[in-house]
């Protein structure tokens, strides 16, 4: 009996002491943190508009995985121009960190993260100013640029370097949003949104989104496979 006693008063102290370094983890964190101006989803109907596209033309991500063009270093050259424009910090650890093993150095980095292209060869220039504009322009390039992306690359290439860069953009805006969350709890919210809106957006990609993805990779790479489940798992 004495040593429950003991084990009871020692739960409640461990457990102030947490709630106790959690206040003060929450105060110093609200007395940190910036002004939100970060781009993000500003509503879910738009997270679900950009996944629809791709699960309804799997055939996008399955171009994306032969096309010969989209190898490294492009593709990590493009990630990291427009996740350094969108200011997704978790995809940025990530993007950076894969880039690292890739044989980027710092240098490289931080310059492709500040939109600057003087590390990239002449070849893979346009694509990766091409990924930075994109991304500034909030998914809405002018028809010139495009033009110009064809006019580089030809039209199946443009358009596999659109659709990569729409991935990025997509995980970007939903990691953009999850901050939105966090820094309206500290106090400084998102003005372009809602915490009805954010909370949305953070459980559609978690919880809809994310276990769908394995699904979408299955029917854009095994095509075959799933005309022949379909069947056996009742679908037409």
């Amino acid at each position: 009996m004495k040593g429950k006693k003991v084990l009871w008063v020692l739960g409640w102290a461990a457990g102030l002491a947490g709630a106790y370094y959690a206040a003060r983890a929450f105060r110093a964190a609200k007395a940190t943190c910036p002004p939100f101006r970060k781009r993000t989803y500003r509503s879910s109907r738009e997270l679900i508009a950009d996944f629809a596209d791709f699960w309804e033309h799997p055939e996008y991500l399955r171009a994306l995985r032969t096309n010969p063009l989209l190898r490294p270093p492009l593709t990590t050259e493009m990630m990291l121009a427009v996740t350094g424009a969108n200011g997704c910090r978790y995809c940025t650890a990530a993007h950076t960190r894969l880039a690292a093993s890739q044989g980027f150095d710092r240098e490289a980095i931080e310059s492709l993260l500040a939109g600057r292209v003087e590390h990239v060869t002449a070849e893979h220039a346009p694509a990766v100013f091409f990924a930075r504009q994109y991304a500034e322009l909030q998914g809405a390039p002018d028809s010139d640029l495009v033009k110009r992306l064809v006019e580089q690359y030809g039209e199946t290439n443009a358009r596999d370097i659109i659709n990569y860069v729409r991935l990025v953009m997509l995980a970007n805006l939903a990691g953009n949003t999850f901050d939105a969350l966090v820094s309206r709890l500290l106090g400084k919210p998102n003005p372009d949104t809602t915490w009805r809106d954010e909370l949305a957006i953070v459980s559609l990609f978690g919880l809809g989104i994310i276990p769908l993805v394995p699904i979408l990779a299955a029917r854009a790479f095994w095509p075959r496979l799933m005309a022949e489940l379909t069947p056996l798992l009742g679908g037409k």
